[in-house]
């Protein structure tokens, strides 16, 4: 990406990181559903707060360098980064206060970052691991440059870290969209995340699963296993990491309709004992032939290679729309699952039953725990906001205005370097002015802008 503001800094020259190209293939797989947030224009509250942002760092971007970021490489700094699908901005909130520190143009968005594991305060791992159509890219956190490219020329791309972050696993090719049938041999990856490895980045071990559709990883805690949900094969596959193999596929169980279960994501606890799935409910393909209603099944994991289902909250029990997917609360005693449409919906796992639904003023479809495990920060897409939930009193407890359309996030202890030029760049990304191609991410939900 050449620099836009005059200062003579392209590309070739010494430190920069070009971005690798997009495989053309992904731009086919993106969300045929996305929506771009400025095609009725700009509203006036955020004209005015950039057109502000942009004199005010203007006057500072001129040829300036980057400084540092606020931890100086050293004491770790509680941080969220969240993902703005819809301008392709990066937004930096501050995880103590919940404010919004700084936003910064990243080129390049995801939806279902990595999320679970290597983030929490006593985290040194500094790569935010970007699923974006036809791959996942690793960005570095503090300079925001490209790091690493791993191609697996699928559009859908679910990753996620092992706890000791020297794995990211990632699970490629599945999507409830996908057709009912057909020859395309997904595959699950294995790559080396450790940035002290000459490997970092590069694929160490694949799966090739044939026509399943591997549609979410999730990890236990202990990073020996991994789970994968195979949609189109209606089943719960378990992994070894080490050795990298399917050591068992479990039947994903009946349906609740006259379709199929559908198993697309799922998320392990933090204590390993259970495994959270969220169910499609219907049957495959753009256009269903039976409408997916969704379901939340609660599985047993406490033996690895011997997954049982133990209970399954449906429409009947209260669940008021389909989950895209969900995040297990720390201590283990509810799930909050993301219901596009409906909201955050709480399961209490002690009794396995649908406890409530808060509202978080708009869609989202996807959330991550801050580095204290104490509040979870869910993306609104169409409200322009991150809502801060206490996990302590299961409520909503303040929202933070982000970026436009805002659909991934991420926690994280270190924060990027001042960037003037970045900055202005977010700042002009606002009002609808791009740069590059929108790169797209894959998204499970019609209200999700993808590029």
């Amino acid at each position: 990406m050449s620099d836009d503001c005059g200062c003579g800094t392209t590309d070739s020259d010494e430190g920069k990181t070009t971005r690798s190209p997009r495989p053309a293939k992904g731009s086919e797989l993106a969300n045929d559903a996305r929506r771009n947030p400025f095609a009725d224009g700009v509203d006036r509250r955020r004209l005015l707060q950039a057109s502000g942002a942009v004199g005010a760092t203007a006057a500072l971007a001129g040829c300036s360098g980057g400084s540092d970021g606020g931890d100086g490489g050293g004491e770790a700094v509680p941080t969220m980064f969240v993902f703005n699908n819809g301008d392709r901005t990066l937004s930096v909130i501050d995880a103590e206060s919940d404010e919004l520190v700084t936003s910064a143009f990243l080129g390049t968005t995801a939806s279902f970052p990595a999320n679970q594991y290597s983030t929490g305060v006593a985290s040194d791992h500094d790569v935010l691991w970007l699923n974006v159509s036809g791959g996942v890219r690793a960005v570095d956190q503090r300079t925001l440059e490209e790091l690493a490219y791993v191609e697996t020329e699928y559009g859908p791309n679910y990753p996620n870290l092992t706890p000791d972050g020297e794995y990211l696993l990632i699970a490629s090719g599945g999507t409830t969209g996908m057709a009912p049938e057909g020859d395309a041999n997904h595959a699950i990856f294995r790559v080396d995340s450790n940035r002290e490895s000459d490997t970092f980045g590069e694929v160490t071990a694949q799966i090739e699963t044939g026509y399943v559709g591997p549609c979410d990883m999730t990890v236990g805690p202990n990073g020996d296993y991994a789970f994968v949900a195979d949609v189109a094969d209606e089943a719960i596959r378990v992994l070894s990491v080490d050795p990298f193999e399917t050591v068992t596929r479990v039947d994903a169980g009946e349906p609740v309709t006259e379709g199929n279960v559908l198993p697309f994501m799922c998320t392990a606890s933090f204590d390993g004992e259970r495994l959270l799935v969220e169910n499609g409910e219907g049957t495959l393909g753009g256009d269903p032939e039976v409408p997916r209603e969704g379901s939340e099944s609660v599985w047993d994991i406490s033996d690895p290679e011997n997954p049982e289902e133990i209970a399954k909250v449906t429409r009947d029990d209260g669940l008021p729309g389909a989950p895209i997917t969900s995040e297990v609360a720390p201590d283990n005693s509810a799930a909050y699952l993301f219901i596009p449409g409906e909201g955050v919906g709480v399961i209490d796992l002690e009794s396995n039953e649908y406890a409530t639904t808060l509202d978080i003023g708009g869609n989202s479809i996807a959330g991550a725990w801050g580095p204290s495990r104490e509040k979870l920060y869910v993306p609104v897409q169409d409200a322009n906001q991150v809502a801060v939930i206490d996990h302590a009193n299961r409520e909503v407890a303040t929202t933070i205005d982000v970026g436009e359309a805002p659909t991934g996030a991420v926690a994280g202890t270190v924060r990027p370097e001042d960037d003037a030029v970045s900055s202005l760049r977010a700042s002009l990304a606002s009002l609808g002015i791009t740069f590059g191609d929108l790169e797209a991410s894959y998204c499970m939900d019609d209200h999700c802008y993808c590029g």
